[in-house]
């Protein structure tokens, strides 16, 4: 978890972001953007993709492991259909079909819900979706942290061995399709002809008129681009298809990005465009439920030594804090080490009395050591320019305003903070005292929660970026099928300084308010459900209005010409970067598998 929500660099890349959030314009066109395209969750946060710190740090799992902060609601999906068809560029369809299953396990440390809010859904009862109610309490010191990966494996005899199996095959998944993918001829043609990542979205329709970009024609003048990608050897191969075709083999992905006329255009003269984006996955490793399941067992081992003296205030460093860091150095010791390279840890969590069972603030705060990252030169410069002027906080909150998770990153320092009561989540208020009942999420069958997030950049003193970014969430679950639908829930504000702000408002005020509010506003969906023995479905899409801006054109090519200069070279030091934590982390989990495979004995016989 703190990889994935520490190490989300799509914060840092916020030069590229901010400017990528500010140029959406294409009716219906979904934006998923990358880690070194937008501050959010490589993408700008749309409806149903709350644009707070991957994210997003929504993302035990799902994090990349590029160096950017991550922000966003990721599990999405529509409750009426989903859309086969979808739109963006090819190398953004591939980070949306990547994060898929990850996003999962996030979900459980990004969710929560209060009685209240469970009374809100008696008009439609909650479906209980666990056999049994787990053990509350926390986890023992004697059981290994990575216990909660039998979550993954049906119950049964030698169930351990059944989870470390599925977690082998989705780790060499991740590993290819985050740090080793391909490209084929025809889609390496098709990517130099469109525009950088960062203006797609922006001159979607100047691009729906060229000729020269190989799109297939579709009914009613849309026009697509789609893409398969699968393993191939040690690498993830993408490749062109004439049109789109369903994943049929585990591993392998389908996407497309499709442009269509919006209603009310004149021939010849199309000024935006109906567009979307989105794909689908076939993994034989788990489902979206069973990553739920493992991140609501995952919380029963977020303690230090739940001994008193309690902390009085938050963020003090003290003994709650260097039982739980020795405790994770002792079972990651390898990848903790490549961590404390990287990192400085203020504080990681404070333990409190309460009123009855002692409390858990997870309230990790860590600061970036620059310059352990001077191996990665182009990184190392990127960072040097791009941390120091970012500040992007995220709010996951429920309906009545109680706290679920925070996030920040605020000039190379990271927070990310919520609160655990006998191993389960629970709300909080502003001055982090608990709000509401904590809950079990393996046993939530429906739950709403919504994102506040916001990103600025300063530079020569002036600051700019977005403020506002509102998104509400639904997620419905059966089982293992999981659904979400995600809304923006109003236009964002924009951030600059008062002598300019209007002139930034006329550039791309209109643009934001078409994109919130336009054609039903932005919408992303996600859906995850087991069409087989062990072989899961997820897919995702999203659409916006996106109108088309001259002027927001014209600055998305001056951003181009700067952001791509250095863009693939620290792409690769960004990929070096994360494998090199990966690989950390993959020597302490081969090491762990005899306490793994011991949990099949009594001692830990999984209920």
């Amino acid at each position: 978890m703190l990889l994935k929500s520490v190490f989300a660099p799509e914060a840092l890349d916020t030069a590229r972001s901010v400017d990528q959030a500010l140029l959406p314009g294409v009716k219906r066109m979904t934006v998923r953007a990358n880690l070194d395209v937008h501050l959010w969750n490589r993408r700008v946060g749309f409806k149903g993709v709350a644009a707070g710190a991957r994210d997003d740090a929504p993302a035990i799992v799902r994090m990349d492991f590029g160096f950017h902060l991550r922000k966003s609601n990721h599990a999405i999906l529509s409750e009426q259909e989903y859309h086969q068809r979808t739109s963006q560029t090819i190398d953004l369809l591939r980070n949306l079909i990547r994060n898929y299953i990850g996003a999962m396990a996030a979900l459980a440390a990004l969710l929560a819900a209060s009685p209240a809010l469970a009374r809100s859904h008696q008009k439609k009862p909650a479906i209980p979706l666990a056999t049994a109610t787990p053990a509350r309490g926390f986890a023992p010191d004697s059981q290994t942290l990575f216990a909660p990966i039998l979550q993954l494996a049906p119950p049964g005899p030698g169930r351990a061995a059944r989870a470390i199996a599925i977690c082998d095959r989705q780790l060499d998944f991740q590993r290819k399709i985050s740090f080793h993918p391909e490209f084929s001829t025809q889609i390496r043609e098709v990517l130099d002809q469109l525009p950088p990542r960062q203006s797609t979205v922006i001159r979607a329709a100047a691009l729906y008129s060229r000729d020269d970009i190989p799109w297939s024609r579709l009914p009613d003048d849309a026009r697509q681009i789609s893409a398969a990608g699968g393993p191939d050897n040690s690498d993830y191969l993408y490749i062109r298809t004439e049109k789109y075709a369903k994943p049929e083999t585990p591993c392998h992905m389908a996407g497309a990005f499709t442009l269509k006329p919006s209603p009310g255009s004149i021939d010849g003269s199309v000024r935006s465009v109906d567009g979307q984006i989105g794909g689908e996955l076939l993994m034989d490793t788990y489902g979206a439920g069973d990553g739920i399941d493992f991140g609501a067992a995952a919380l029963r081992y977020v303690h230090g030594d739940l001994k008193p003296p309690w902390d009085t205030a938050p963020g003090v460093f003290n003994h709650h804090d260097r039982a739980a860091l020795e405790r994770v150095r002792g079972e990651l010791p390898v990848f903790m080490a490549r961590l404390d390279h990287y990192l400085k840890f203020n504080n990681v969590l404070d333990e409190f009395a309460g009123s009855g069972n002692p409390y858990v603030l997870f309230n990790m705060e860590a600061e970036v050591k620059a310059d352990s990252l001077k191996p990665f030169p182009e990184l190392y410069e990127f960072y040097r320019s791009v941390g120091p002027a970012v500040v992007a906080k995220s709010e996951i909150l429920d309906p009545h305003d109680n706290y679920w998770m925070l996030t920040r990153f605020d000039r190379g320092r990271i927070r990310i903070t919520f609160m655990v009561r006998d191993g389960l989540i629970t709300p909080f208020d502003k001055n982090y005292q608990p709000a509401a009942e904590s809950i079990d999420l393996a046993r939530v069958s429906a739950l709403t929660y919504r994102t506040h997030s916001s990103t600025t950049i300063t530079r020569l003193g002036l600051t700019f970026g977005l403020d506002d970014l509102d998104f509400t969430t639904d997620l419905r679950r059966d089982g293992n099928s999981v659904e979400t639908t995600s809304t923006m829930e109003a236009v964002p504000a924009l951030v600059a300084p008062p002598g300019i702000h209007k002139i930034i408002d006329l550039i791309a005020g209109d643009f934001l308010r078409v994109l919130a509010q336009g054609d039903g506003g932005f919408k992303a969906s996600y859906s995850s459900s087991q069409v087989g023995n062990r072989l899961f479905h997820h897919a995702a899409s999203a659409t916006a209005e996106l109108n088309y801006s001259p002027a927001l054109e014209f600055l998305a090519r001056i951003g181009d010409s700067v952001a791509e200069e250095h863009s693939q070279e620290v792409k690769v030091e960004e990929r070096k970067f994360g494998e090199e934590l990966f690989d950390a982390f993959m020597t302490d989990y081969h090491n762990a598998r005899p306490r793994i495979l011991a949990l099949d004995g009594a001692q830990g016989k999984p209920q």
